[in-house]
């Protein structure tokens, strides 16, 4: 038998595969009870209503598409010198610059226009944005004690404008016939590097 965070689970990867593939117009809460085989009710149970089960699934969703195979903190207690740090950065862009990482960058920016109309949706996007881009705070702020990158840089700005820089490429990869996205990829580096090294 389901425990109710396992149904909650189940009603939110549903939730997520019918924005997936038709849009938040697609979610039915009918079409989630049916496809789960539970009573309607019980989709109230753990969302109050139907936009508060979108909401919910756009966060989630966001979150899954956010999390990166290794945080930042693995990867600062991996690296010793300036040099390592550096190419921990470049391979750390190069994944999520992957083909395959596509969908995860469009989801993003797809939740991230949603939440511009939605208060309640934006303080949800930006409590995960705060959560995830701290880390990546903190890295700038390690690397600064260790000389590696510029002082003067504001470590949670540097982390908002990186975060930026990869979901910058979905504009790229939307007219991919007339963009170069291997040349796109060394401009973001040299873009990066040249604004992080002292």
């Amino acid at each position: 038998m389901a425990t109710g965070e396992d149904t909650r689970s189940r009603i939110l990867d549903a939730a997520i595969e019918m924005m997936d593939s038709g849009g938040e117009a697609s979610i039915r809460i009918a079409a989630i009870a049916a496809k789960l085989d539970i009573a309607e009710p019980s989709i109230y149970h753990h969302f109050t209503n139907r936009a508060a089960l979108v909401e919910a699934a756009y966060v989630e969703w966001y979150w899954r598409c956010l999390k990166p195979q290794i945080s930042m903190e693995t990867v600062m207690a991996l690296v010793d010198t300036q040099e390592e740090y550096v190419d921990a950065i470049i391979k750390l862009m190069t994944w999520s610059y992957e083909k395959d990482r596509h969908a995860a960058r469009a989801v993003r920016i797809s939740v991230l226009g949603a939440a511009q109309r939605n208060p309640q949706l934006a303080k949800a996007i930006n409590d995960i944005n705060r959560q995830f881009l701290a880390s990546v705070a903190n890295s700038v702020k390690v690397a600064q004690k260790r000389n590696w990158v510029r002082s003067e840089l504001d470590p949670v700005a540097t982390a908002y404008w990186l975060h930026g820089q990869i979901l910058g490429r979905v504009v790229a990869e939307m007219d991919e016939c007339s963009i170069d996205l291997e040349h796109w990829n060394a401009l973001s580096f040299e873009a990066v590097l040249t604004i992080l090294r002292p």
